[in-house]
């Protein structure tokens, strides 16, 4: 059976080579070299499309542009994605507005309700423990002898 996407076709020439000598064959060199090799390859290859399409090189552009896709599939390949997988999620997307469906990806979480502060520390006075039993208030000193004098409670007398 021949496959006529050429896509799924060099889809299943990557996976082939996969685990390949690495010396006879440049895909399996570049799974043995890991996924951060060919994630960069991937990145290279994007910007050198993006330069081809601004300089307007359409020849130029249509290499880079295979030349991404590869990568790009050799990377996908390597982290167990299949062609198949990107066209369900396109289909999923299909008759969604663009800019939703982004916001839908891209929008942060709601922020976390903000706790109030707990209430302030009154400050104690100087030389006052915190579990310390408290002085009665105490009035202008008395004049025999100077001394503060407590004041009166709410409940009468001194």
């Amino acid at each position: 059976m021949t496959n006529s996407d050429p896509l799924d076709a060099l889809e299943a020439v990557i996976r082939s080579r996969r685990g390949g000598d690495a010396s006879a064959s440049y895909v399996a060199a570049l799974f043995e070299k890991g996924r951060a090799k060919i994630a960069q390859k991937v990145g290279e290859e994007a910007v050198e499309t993006a330069i081809a399409a601004v300089q307007g090189d359409r020849a130029a552009l249509k290499g880079e542009a295979a030349d991404l896709l590869f990568h790009l599939i050799v990377l996908l390949v390597d982290a167990g994605l299949r062609l198949d997988d990107v066209r369900a999620e396109l289909a999923r997307r299909e008759g969604l507005s663009g800019l939703v469906e982004k916001a839908a990806r891209t929008a942060p979480p709601p922020p976390a309700p903000v706790e109030p502060p707990p209430p302030a520390a009154v400050p104690l006075p100087l030389g006052q423990d915190e579990g310390a039993p408290t002085a009665a208030p105490l009035q202008s000193g008395s004049a025999e002898t100077g001394r503060p004098r407590p004041l009166p409670s709410a409940t009468g007398g001194f």
